[in-house]
Protein backbone atom coordinates (compact mmCIF):
# COMPACT_ATOMS: atom_id res chain seq x y z
CA UNK A 1 0.00 0.00 0.00
CA UNK A 2 1.36 3.44 -0.88
CA UNK A 3 2.37 5.59 2.01
CA UNK A 4 0.43 8.79 2.56
CA UNK A 5 1.95 12.02 1.37
CA UNK A 6 4.40 13.21 4.03
CA UNK A 7 3.47 16.11 6.22
CA UNK A 8 6.05 18.40 4.63
CA UNK A 9 3.96 18.39 1.42
CA UNK A 10 0.92 19.56 3.36
CA UNK A 11 3.07 22.14 5.15
CA UNK A 12 4.31 23.40 1.78
CA UNK A 13 0.72 23.69 0.56
CA UNK A 14 -0.30 25.46 3.75
CA UNK A 15 2.66 27.87 3.68
CA UNK A 16 2.08 28.77 0.03
CA UNK A 17 -1.62 29.17 0.73
CA UNK A 18 -0.90 31.66 3.51
CA UNK A 19 1.50 33.66 1.32
CA UNK A 20 -0.96 33.82 -1.57
CA UNK A 21 -3.77 34.66 0.84
CA UNK A 22 -1.78 37.57 2.23
CA UNK A 23 -1.32 39.06 -1.22
CA UNK A 24 -4.74 38.45 -2.67
CA UNK A 25 -6.74 39.26 0.45
CA UNK A 26 -4.87 42.54 0.79
CA UNK A 27 -6.16 43.40 -2.65
CA UNK A 28 -9.65 42.18 -1.89
CA UNK A 29 -9.78 44.06 1.42
CA UNK A 30 -8.71 47.35 -0.15
CA UNK A 31 -11.04 46.67 -3.06
CA UNK A 32 -13.99 46.25 -0.71
CA UNK A 33 -13.43 49.73 0.75
CA UNK A 34 -13.01 51.20 -2.71
CA UNK A 35 -16.28 49.58 -3.86
CA UNK A 36 -17.97 51.03 -0.78
CA UNK A 37 -16.84 54.50 -1.87
CA UNK A 38 -17.78 53.84 -5.50
CA UNK A 39 -21.29 52.51 -4.92
CA UNK A 40 -23.07 55.72 -3.78
CA UNK A 41 -21.05 57.84 -6.24
CA UNK A 42 -21.68 55.70 -9.34
CA UNK A 43 -25.20 54.51 -8.43
CA UNK A 44 -26.84 51.43 -9.90
CA UNK A 45 -26.20 52.50 -13.50
CA UNK A 46 -22.51 53.25 -13.01
CA UNK A 47 -21.98 50.06 -11.05
CA UNK A 48 -23.63 48.13 -13.87
CA UNK A 49 -21.24 49.62 -16.45
CA UNK A 50 -18.26 48.97 -14.15
CA UNK A 51 -19.27 45.38 -13.44
CA UNK A 52 -19.91 44.59 -17.11
CA UNK A 53 -16.54 46.10 -18.16
CA UNK A 54 -14.73 44.07 -15.51
CA UNK A 55 -16.52 40.84 -16.45
CA UNK A 56 -16.00 41.31 -20.20
CA UNK A 57 -12.31 41.85 -19.52
CA UNK A 58 -12.26 38.72 -17.32
CA UNK A 59 -13.83 36.62 -20.08
CA UNK A 60 -11.30 37.86 -22.65
CA UNK A 61 -8.50 37.31 -20.16
CA UNK A 62 -9.34 33.65 -19.81
CA UNK A 63 -9.50 33.29 -23.60
CA UNK A 64 -6.09 34.98 -23.87
CA UNK A 65 -4.54 32.72 -21.23
CA UNK A 66 -5.33 29.76 -23.50
CA UNK A 67 -5.55 27.31 -20.60
CA UNK A 68 -1.78 27.44 -20.09
CA UNK A 69 -1.58 28.74 -16.51
CA UNK A 70 -1.83 25.53 -14.51
CA UNK A 71 -0.24 23.53 -17.33
CA UNK A 72 2.79 25.85 -17.36
CA UNK A 73 3.17 25.26 -13.62
CA UNK A 74 2.90 21.50 -14.15
CA UNK A 75 5.42 21.35 -17.01
CA UNK A 76 7.99 23.51 -15.21
CA UNK A 77 7.51 21.43 -12.04
CA UNK A 78 8.34 18.35 -14.09
CA UNK A 79 11.31 19.92 -15.94
CA UNK A 80 12.67 23.11 -14.40
CA UNK A 81 15.46 23.24 -16.95
CA UNK A 82 12.84 24.14 -19.56
CA UNK A 83 11.58 27.24 -17.70
CA UNK A 84 12.67 29.74 -20.37
CA UNK A 85 11.27 28.06 -23.51
CA UNK A 86 8.04 27.15 -21.74
CA UNK A 87 7.62 30.70 -20.43
CA UNK A 88 8.50 32.38 -23.75
CA UNK A 89 6.20 30.23 -25.85
CA UNK A 90 3.37 30.84 -23.39
CA UNK A 91 3.83 34.59 -23.79
CA UNK A 92 3.85 34.33 -27.59
CA UNK A 93 0.60 32.37 -27.62
CA UNK A 94 -1.07 34.79 -25.23
CA UNK A 95 0.00 37.98 -27.01
CA UNK A 96 -1.23 36.64 -30.33
CA UNK A 97 -4.64 35.72 -28.92
CA UNK A 98 -4.86 39.00 -26.97
CA UNK A 99 -4.54 40.95 -30.22
CA UNK A 100 -7.35 38.94 -31.81
CA UNK A 101 -9.52 39.34 -28.70
CA UNK A 102 -9.10 43.10 -28.69
CA UNK A 103 -10.18 43.32 -32.31
CA UNK A 104 -13.24 41.26 -31.38
CA UNK A 105 -13.93 43.64 -28.48
CA UNK A 106 -13.82 46.66 -30.79
CA UNK A 107 -16.41 44.99 -33.02
CA UNK A 108 -18.60 44.00 -30.05
CA UNK A 109 -18.89 47.48 -28.53
CA UNK A 110 -19.77 48.91 -31.95
CA UNK A 111 -22.61 46.49 -32.69
CA UNK A 112 -24.03 46.29 -29.14
CA UNK A 113 -25.18 49.88 -28.81
CA UNK A 114 -22.84 50.86 -25.96
CA UNK A 115 -23.10 54.44 -24.74
CA UNK A 116 -19.97 56.59 -24.81
CA UNK A 117 -19.10 56.00 -21.14
CA UNK A 118 -19.64 52.23 -21.34
CA UNK A 119 -17.63 52.08 -24.57
CA UNK A 120 -14.63 53.92 -23.11
CA UNK A 121 -14.68 51.91 -19.86
CA UNK A 122 -14.92 48.58 -21.70
CA UNK A 123 -12.15 49.33 -24.20
CA UNK A 124 -9.73 50.58 -21.54
CA UNK A 125 -10.36 47.52 -19.35
CA UNK A 126 -9.83 45.41 -22.47
CA UNK A 127 -6.19 46.56 -22.57
CA UNK A 128 -5.67 44.63 -19.34
CA UNK A 129 -5.66 41.35 -21.25
CA UNK A 130 -2.19 42.11 -22.65
CA UNK A 131 -0.79 42.98 -19.22
CA UNK A 132 -2.47 40.19 -17.27
CA UNK A 133 -1.49 37.55 -19.82
CA UNK A 134 2.16 38.36 -19.06
CA UNK A 135 1.62 38.66 -15.31
CA UNK A 136 -0.14 35.32 -15.07
CA UNK A 137 2.71 33.62 -16.95
CA UNK A 138 5.02 35.00 -14.26
CA UNK A 139 2.59 33.70 -11.62
CA UNK A 140 2.80 30.19 -13.09
CA UNK A 141 6.62 30.21 -13.07
CA UNK A 142 6.78 31.43 -9.47
CA UNK A 143 4.25 28.81 -8.38
CA UNK A 144 6.21 26.02 -10.08
CA UNK A 145 9.36 27.12 -8.26
CA UNK A 146 7.34 27.66 -5.05
CA UNK A 147 8.39 31.32 -4.85
CA UNK A 148 4.90 32.67 -4.32
CA UNK A 149 6.14 35.33 -1.89
CA UNK A 150 7.15 37.45 -4.90
CA UNK A 151 3.73 36.94 -6.43
CA UNK A 152 2.20 38.13 -3.17
CA UNK A 153 4.46 41.20 -3.09
CA UNK A 154 3.33 42.21 -6.57
CA UNK A 155 -0.30 41.73 -5.61
CA UNK A 156 0.02 43.83 -2.46
CA UNK A 157 1.73 46.75 -4.22
CA UNK A 158 -0.78 46.56 -7.06
CA UNK A 159 -3.68 46.64 -4.59
CA UNK A 160 -2.26 49.67 -2.81
CA UNK A 161 -1.83 51.55 -6.09
CA UNK A 162 -5.38 50.68 -7.20
CA UNK A 163 -6.86 51.78 -3.88
CA UNK A 164 -4.93 55.06 -3.61
CA UNK A 165 -5.42 56.14 -7.22
CA UNK A 166 -9.06 55.03 -7.30
CA UNK A 167 -9.87 56.89 -4.07
CA UNK A 168 -8.03 60.06 -5.16
CA UNK A 169 -9.66 60.14 -8.58
CA UNK A 170 -13.14 59.53 -7.17
CA UNK A 171 -12.59 62.46 -4.81
CA UNK A 172 -11.35 64.53 -7.74
CA UNK A 173 -14.64 63.92 -9.56
CA UNK A 174 -13.40 61.56 -12.27
CA UNK A 175 -16.08 58.98 -11.36
CA UNK A 176 -16.15 55.69 -13.22
CA UNK A 177 -13.24 56.46 -15.54
CA UNK A 178 -11.00 57.30 -12.59
CA UNK A 179 -11.60 53.82 -11.16
CA UNK A 180 -11.08 52.16 -14.56
CA UNK A 181 -7.73 53.89 -15.14
CA UNK A 182 -6.61 53.12 -11.59
CA UNK A 183 -7.37 49.45 -12.21
CA UNK A 184 -5.31 49.37 -15.40
CA UNK A 185 -2.33 51.18 -13.88
CA UNK A 186 -2.30 48.84 -10.88
CA UNK A 187 -1.93 45.86 -13.22
CA UNK A 188 1.10 47.48 -14.84
CA UNK A 189 2.62 47.93 -11.38
CA UNK A 190 2.11 44.24 -10.53
CA UNK A 191 3.94 43.11 -13.65
CA UNK A 192 6.74 45.65 -13.18
CA UNK A 193 7.37 44.39 -9.63
CA UNK A 194 6.95 40.66 -10.19
CA UNK A 195 8.79 40.05 -13.47
CA UNK A 196 12.27 41.17 -12.30
CA UNK A 197 11.92 39.10 -9.12
CA UNK A 198 10.89 36.08 -11.18
CA UNK A 199 13.95 36.32 -13.44
CA UNK A 200 16.20 36.81 -10.42
CA UNK A 201 14.90 34.02 -8.18
CA UNK A 202 13.76 31.26 -10.55
CA UNK A 203 15.10 29.46 -13.58
CA UNK A 204 17.47 28.27 -14.92
CA UNK A 205 16.86 30.65 -17.82
CA UNK A 206 18.43 28.68 -20.66
CA UNK A 207 17.18 27.47 -24.01
CA UNK A 208 17.89 23.79 -23.46
CA UNK A 209 17.85 21.45 -20.50
CA UNK A 210 21.14 19.88 -19.30
CA UNK A 211 20.29 16.57 -20.98
CA UNK A 212 19.87 18.26 -24.36
CA UNK A 213 16.07 18.08 -24.50
CA UNK A 214 14.93 20.40 -27.31
CA UNK A 215 12.82 23.40 -26.50
CA UNK A 216 9.06 22.92 -26.94
CA UNK A 217 7.83 24.81 -29.98
CA UNK A 218 4.78 27.03 -30.34
CA UNK A 219 2.70 24.30 -31.94
CA UNK A 220 3.35 21.98 -28.99
CA UNK A 221 2.29 24.68 -26.51
CA UNK A 222 -0.94 25.35 -28.37
CA UNK A 223 -1.70 21.64 -28.60
CA UNK A 224 -0.99 21.27 -24.89
CA UNK A 225 -3.24 24.14 -23.87
CA UNK A 226 -6.11 23.70 -26.33
CA UNK A 227 -8.29 21.36 -24.19
CA UNK A 228 -8.01 23.64 -21.16
CA UNK A 229 -8.44 26.69 -23.38
CA UNK A 230 -11.85 25.41 -24.45
CA UNK A 231 -12.72 24.36 -20.92
CA UNK A 232 -11.66 27.59 -19.21
CA UNK A 233 -13.33 29.69 -21.90
CA UNK A 234 -16.60 27.84 -21.46
CA UNK A 235 -16.11 28.05 -17.68
CA UNK A 236 -15.54 31.81 -17.50
CA UNK A 237 -18.51 32.42 -19.77
CA UNK A 238 -20.84 30.50 -17.49
CA UNK A 239 -19.53 32.34 -14.42
CA UNK A 240 -19.32 35.88 -15.89
CA UNK A 241 -21.78 36.13 -18.77
CA UNK A 242 -24.75 36.74 -16.46
CA UNK A 243 -23.70 40.35 -15.78
CA UNK A 244 -23.21 41.04 -19.48
CA UNK A 245 -26.58 39.47 -20.35
CA UNK A 246 -28.32 41.43 -17.60
CA UNK A 247 -26.82 44.68 -18.89
CA UNK A 248 -28.02 43.94 -22.42
CA UNK A 249 -31.45 42.54 -21.49
CA UNK A 250 -32.44 44.50 -18.39
CA UNK A 251 -30.27 47.65 -18.39
CA UNK A 252 -27.36 49.10 -16.45
CA UNK A 253 -29.31 49.54 -13.20
CA UNK A 254 -30.36 45.88 -13.01
CA UNK A 255 -26.79 44.86 -13.74
CA UNK A 256 -25.55 47.20 -10.98
CA UNK A 257 -27.88 45.65 -8.38
CA UNK A 258 -26.73 42.19 -9.43
CA UNK A 259 -23.03 43.17 -9.43
CA UNK A 260 -23.14 44.35 -5.82
CA UNK A 261 -24.99 41.23 -4.66
CA UNK A 262 -22.72 38.89 -6.58
CA UNK A 263 -19.48 40.64 -5.58
CA UNK A 264 -19.31 38.70 -2.30
CA UNK A 265 -19.10 35.40 -4.21
CA UNK A 266 -16.45 36.80 -6.56
CA UNK A 267 -14.41 38.01 -3.59
CA UNK A 268 -14.79 34.92 -1.41
CA UNK A 269 -14.06 32.43 -4.19
CA UNK A 270 -10.51 33.73 -4.13
CA UNK A 271 -9.94 31.74 -0.91
CA UNK A 272 -10.40 28.26 -2.42
CA UNK A 273 -8.67 29.47 -5.59
CA UNK A 274 -5.59 30.38 -3.55
CA UNK A 275 -5.65 27.01 -1.84
CA UNK A 276 -5.94 25.22 -5.18
CA UNK A 277 -3.04 27.21 -6.61
CA UNK A 278 -0.82 26.41 -3.64
CA UNK A 279 -1.92 22.77 -3.65
CA UNK A 280 -1.16 21.98 -7.26
CA UNK A 281 2.68 21.79 -7.32
CA UNK A 282 2.63 19.24 -4.47
CA UNK A 283 -0.20 17.29 -6.10
CA UNK A 284 1.68 17.24 -9.42
CA UNK A 285 4.79 15.83 -7.72
CA UNK A 286 2.85 13.09 -5.96
CA UNK A 287 0.90 12.31 -9.11
CA UNK A 288 4.23 11.47 -10.76
CA UNK A 289 4.85 8.84 -8.05
CA UNK A 290 1.54 7.10 -7.38
CA UNK A 291 -2.07 8.04 -7.92
CA UNK A 292 -2.87 6.91 -4.37
CA UNK A 293 -0.69 9.65 -2.88
CA UNK A 294 -2.27 12.35 -5.05
CA UNK A 295 -5.79 11.09 -4.24
CA UNK A 296 -5.00 11.04 -0.53
CA UNK A 297 -3.72 14.61 -0.67
CA UNK A 298 -6.82 15.57 -2.67
CA UNK A 299 -9.12 14.03 -0.05
CA UNK A 300 -7.44 15.93 2.76
CA UNK A 301 -7.61 19.16 0.76
CA UNK A 302 -11.28 18.67 -0.11
CA UNK A 303 -12.18 17.82 3.47
CA UNK A 304 -10.45 20.87 4.94
CA UNK A 305 -11.76 23.15 2.18
CA UNK A 306 -15.41 22.22 2.69
CA UNK A 307 -14.98 22.23 6.47
CA UNK A 308 -14.22 25.95 6.27
CA UNK A 309 -16.41 26.98 3.37
CA UNK A 310 -19.79 25.45 4.22
CA UNK A 311 -20.39 27.14 7.62
CA UNK A 312 -18.81 30.32 6.28
CA UNK A 313 -21.40 30.32 3.49
CA UNK A 314 -24.21 29.98 6.02
CA UNK A 315 -22.76 32.88 8.01
CA UNK A 316 -22.64 35.09 4.89
CA UNK A 317 -26.25 34.17 4.11
CA UNK A 318 -27.37 35.33 7.55
CA UNK A 319 -25.37 38.57 7.36
CA UNK A 320 -26.21 39.48 3.74
CA UNK A 321 -28.35 42.46 4.82
CA UNK A 322 -25.68 44.25 6.88
CA UNK A 323 -23.05 43.48 4.22
CA UNK A 324 -25.02 45.16 1.42
CA UNK A 325 -26.14 48.07 3.62
CA UNK A 326 -22.50 48.69 4.56
CA UNK A 327 -21.76 49.35 0.89
CA UNK A 328 -24.85 51.51 0.36
CA UNK A 329 -27.76 51.88 2.83
CA UNK A 330 -30.10 53.34 0.22
CA UNK A 331 -33.12 51.45 -1.08
CA UNK A 332 -31.60 51.48 -4.58
CA UNK A 333 -29.53 48.40 -3.72
CA UNK A 334 -32.04 46.67 -1.40
CA UNK A 335 -32.58 43.78 -3.83
CA UNK A 336 -28.84 43.07 -3.79
CA UNK A 337 -29.40 41.42 -0.40
CA UNK A 338 -31.51 38.63 -1.88
CA UNK A 339 -29.09 38.25 -4.79
CA UNK A 340 -26.25 37.74 -2.31
CA UNK A 341 -28.24 35.21 -0.28
CA UNK A 342 -28.76 33.13 -3.44
CA UNK A 343 -25.40 33.31 -5.21
CA UNK A 344 -23.23 32.78 -2.12
CA UNK A 345 -24.27 29.11 -2.07
CA UNK A 346 -22.08 28.63 -5.08
CA UNK A 347 -19.07 29.06 -2.76
CA UNK A 348 -18.81 25.53 -1.27
CA UNK A 349 -19.60 23.93 -4.63
CA UNK A 350 -16.98 25.98 -6.42
CA UNK A 351 -14.47 25.26 -3.64
CA UNK A 352 -14.93 21.52 -4.21
CA UNK A 353 -14.68 22.03 -7.98
CA UNK A 354 -11.25 23.63 -7.55
CA UNK A 355 -9.86 20.54 -5.81
CA UNK A 356 -11.51 18.27 -8.38
CA UNK A 357 -10.03 20.41 -11.16
CA UNK A 358 -6.47 19.96 -9.83
CA UNK A 359 -7.00 16.22 -9.47
CA UNK A 360 -8.15 15.88 -13.07
CA UNK A 361 -5.11 17.80 -14.30
CA UNK A 362 -2.84 15.63 -12.16
CA UNK A 363 -4.48 12.60 -13.76
CA UNK A 364 -3.77 14.08 -17.24
CA UNK A 365 -7.50 14.25 -17.99
CA UNK A 366 -7.61 17.87 -19.18
CA UNK A 367 -9.92 16.95 -22.08
CA UNK A 368 -12.69 16.28 -19.58
CA UNK A 369 -12.87 20.01 -18.94
CA UNK A 370 -14.11 20.64 -22.46
CA UNK A 371 -17.41 18.88 -21.87
CA UNK A 372 -17.66 20.08 -18.25
CA UNK A 373 -17.21 23.70 -19.30
CA UNK A 374 -19.33 23.45 -22.44
CA UNK A 375 -22.31 21.78 -20.78
CA UNK A 376 -22.20 24.10 -17.73
CA UNK A 377 -22.00 27.12 -20.05
CA UNK A 378 -24.98 25.95 -22.11
CA UNK A 379 -27.02 25.42 -18.95
CA UNK A 380 -26.11 28.87 -17.64
CA UNK A 381 -26.70 30.79 -20.87
CA UNK A 382 -29.98 28.98 -21.55
CA UNK A 383 -31.32 29.59 -18.04
CA UNK A 384 -30.24 33.24 -18.12
CA UNK A 385 -31.92 33.74 -21.49
CA UNK A 386 -35.16 32.23 -20.13
CA UNK A 387 -35.16 33.70 -16.63
CA UNK A 388 -33.66 37.20 -16.93
CA UNK A 389 -36.66 38.57 -18.91
CA UNK A 390 -39.04 37.09 -16.32
CA UNK A 391 -37.17 37.18 -13.00
CA UNK A 392 -34.37 39.69 -13.63
CA UNK A 393 -31.34 39.49 -11.35
CA UNK A 394 -32.96 36.78 -9.20
CA UNK A 395 -33.17 34.56 -12.26
CA UNK A 396 -29.51 35.26 -13.06
CA UNK A 397 -28.49 34.40 -9.49
CA UNK A 398 -30.39 31.09 -9.56
CA UNK A 399 -28.94 30.21 -12.96
CA UNK A 400 -25.46 30.73 -11.52
CA UNK A 401 -26.05 28.24 -8.68
CA UNK A 402 -27.54 25.61 -10.97
CA UNK A 403 -24.68 25.84 -13.46
CA UNK A 404 -22.06 25.54 -10.69
CA UNK A 405 -23.90 22.47 -9.35
CA UNK A 406 -23.89 20.95 -12.85
CA UNK A 407 -20.14 21.53 -13.05
CA UNK A 408 -19.70 19.88 -9.64
CA UNK A 409 -21.57 16.73 -10.69
CA UNK A 410 -19.64 16.49 -13.95
CA UNK A 411 -16.30 16.83 -12.15
CA UNK A 412 -17.33 13.96 -9.87
CA UNK A 413 -18.30 11.85 -12.88
CA UNK A 414 -15.02 12.32 -14.74
CA UNK A 415 -12.93 11.70 -11.62
CA UNK A 416 -14.76 8.41 -11.17
CA UNK A 417 -14.05 7.43 -14.79
CA UNK A 418 -10.37 8.28 -14.29
CA UNK A 419 -10.29 6.28 -11.01
CA UNK A 420 -8.97 9.44 -9.37
CA UNK A 421 -11.95 10.45 -7.24
CA UNK A 422 -11.13 10.90 -3.56
CA UNK A 423 -13.49 9.52 -0.90
CA UNK A 424 -16.19 12.18 -0.64
CA UNK A 425 -18.67 10.92 1.94
CA UNK A 426 -16.80 12.32 4.92
CA UNK A 427 -15.19 15.23 3.07
CA UNK A 428 -18.53 16.58 1.80
CA UNK A 429 -21.11 15.12 4.16
CA UNK A 430 -19.18 15.67 7.40
CA UNK A 431 -19.05 19.50 7.27
CA UNK A 432 -22.69 19.68 6.14
CA UNK A 433 -23.91 17.46 8.96
CA UNK A 434 -21.61 19.20 11.44
CA UNK A 435 -22.99 22.60 10.46
CA UNK A 436 -26.60 21.40 10.80
CA UNK A 437 -25.94 19.89 14.24
CA UNK A 438 -24.02 22.92 15.51
CA UNK A 439 -26.55 25.47 14.29
CA UNK A 440 -29.50 23.39 15.46
CA UNK A 441 -28.08 23.11 18.99
CA UNK A 442 -27.18 26.81 19.00
CA UNK A 443 -30.74 27.82 18.10
CA UNK A 444 -32.17 25.44 20.69
CA UNK A 445 -29.86 26.68 23.48
CA UNK A 446 -30.35 30.40 22.96
CA UNK A 447 -34.06 30.16 22.19
CA UNK A 448 -34.44 28.68 25.67
CA UNK A 449 -31.92 30.87 27.48
CA UNK A 450 -32.58 34.19 25.73
CA UNK A 451 -35.85 34.06 23.77
CA UNK A 452 -35.77 37.85 23.43
CA UNK A 453 -32.70 37.71 21.23
CA UNK A 454 -34.77 36.44 18.32
CA UNK A 455 -32.52 33.55 17.30
CA UNK A 456 -34.17 31.36 14.67
CA UNK A 457 -33.26 28.66 12.17
CA UNK A 458 -33.12 31.28 9.45
CA UNK A 459 -31.42 34.20 11.17
CA UNK A 460 -28.68 35.36 13.50
CA UNK A 461 -29.70 37.99 16.08
CA UNK A 462 -28.66 41.06 14.09
CA UNK A 463 -30.92 43.67 15.63
CA UNK A 464 -30.03 43.33 19.30
CA UNK A 465 -26.48 44.65 19.34
CA UNK A 466 -23.05 43.05 19.35
CA UNK A 467 -23.45 40.90 22.48
CA UNK A 468 -26.21 38.59 21.15
CA UNK A 469 -24.61 38.44 17.69
CA UNK A 470 -21.12 37.54 18.93
CA UNK A 471 -22.40 35.19 21.64
CA UNK A 472 -24.55 33.15 19.27
CA UNK A 473 -21.83 33.11 16.58
CA UNK A 474 -19.18 31.97 19.07
CA UNK A 475 -21.50 29.25 20.40
CA UNK A 476 -22.10 27.92 16.90
CA UNK A 477 -18.36 27.94 16.20
CA UNK A 478 -17.52 25.98 19.36
CA UNK A 479 -20.29 23.46 18.75
CA UNK A 480 -19.15 23.09 15.14
CA UNK A 481 -15.61 22.26 16.27
CA UNK A 482 -17.07 19.66 18.63
CA UNK A 483 -19.25 18.20 15.87
CA UNK A 484 -16.23 17.92 13.56
CA UNK A 485 -14.31 16.02 16.24
CA UNK A 486 -17.28 13.77 16.98
CA UNK A 487 -17.82 12.95 13.30
CA UNK A 488 -14.10 12.46 12.67
CA UNK A 489 -13.99 15.14 9.96
CA UNK A 490 -10.84 16.79 11.29
CA UNK A 491 -8.30 14.16 12.23
CA UNK A 492 -5.26 14.30 14.54
CA UNK A 493 -2.92 14.27 11.52
CA UNK A 494 -4.65 17.37 10.16
CA UNK A 495 -4.10 19.23 13.41
CA UNK A 496 -0.45 18.15 13.46
CA UNK A 497 0.06 19.52 9.96
CA UNK A 498 -1.56 22.83 10.89
CA UNK A 499 0.58 23.14 14.06
CA UNK A 500 3.71 22.33 12.08
CA UNK A 501 2.83 24.87 9.43
CA UNK A 502 2.20 27.58 12.00
CA UNK A 503 5.48 26.79 13.70
CA UNK A 504 7.46 27.09 10.44
CA UNK A 505 5.69 30.02 8.81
Amino acid sequence: MASPPPDNASRSVAKNTMLLTLGLLTGRALGVFLIRKMTPILGTGGMGIWGAAIDISAILQVVTNFGLGTLLTREITRARGMTLPLFWNTLRVRWLIAGLCYLLLLFYVDVSGFGDLARRATLIMGLAIFIEGSSMACDAVLQAHEKVQYQSLGQILSAVVYFVLGWMWLDAGHGLMGVIWANLISRVVRLAVMAPLMFWRTGPWRLRSPDGTPAPDLRWMMKLGFPLFLATTFGIIYTKVDTVMLKQMAGNSAAGIYVLGRRALDMMIILPNIFGTALFPAMARYGMRTSEDAIRLGERSLRLMVTVMFPFTLFLTFTAGPIIRWFDPSVAFADSVTVLMIVIWGLPLQAANIVFNRLLITADREKAFIFIGLFSMLVNVTLNALWIPRYGYYGAATATIISIAVSFLLHMRYLSLARFRPPCRLALGGPVLGTILAWGLTVLIWSLLRPGWGVSWRALPLGGGWVPFLTVSATALVLYAGALALLGVVKPDDLKVVRGMVGRS
